[in-house]
């Protein structure tokens, strides 16, 4: 049986994160409407420069980690393009050698036969 909570997968950490997030944007929006009309109270204020550092910091994490998978994307890529070359490299040698056992198969019949 399964006991973990929604938050203890990562899907559920997930939906957690946006959940938050858009909690935040909705109080992004409101605080700015109040900042447009100049009735922001000082601890709207505050709470107006806690959501915004909070969607900066997230956003440079994700920014970051997208460039670490982008590199590692890359690095794969690589290591692919390697892989199929080296498919290459054995197929031809196989086929070489297919060859040259057809060529010699005559000759060892007939060796067989004497």
């Amino acid at each position: 049986m399964n006991t973990r909570t929604r938050t203890d997968s990562r899907r559920g950490r997930r939906e957690q994160r946006e959940v938050e997030r858009d909690a935040r944007r909705s109080r992004l929006r409101v605080l700015l409407a109040r900042a447009d009309r100049g009735v922001l109270t000082p601890e709207e204020s505050a709470l107006l420069r806690g959501d915004v550092e909070a969607e900066i910091t997230e956003c440079d994490t994700h920014r970051r980690s997208a460039g670490g998978q982008q590199a590692a994307a890359m690095r794969l890529h690589g290591r692919i393009e390697a892989a199929e070359q080296c498919i290459a490299e054995t197929e031809a040698e196989r086929d070489r050698y297919a060859a040259e056992v057809e060529a010699v198969r005559p000759h060892a019949v007939e060796e067989g036969r004497r």
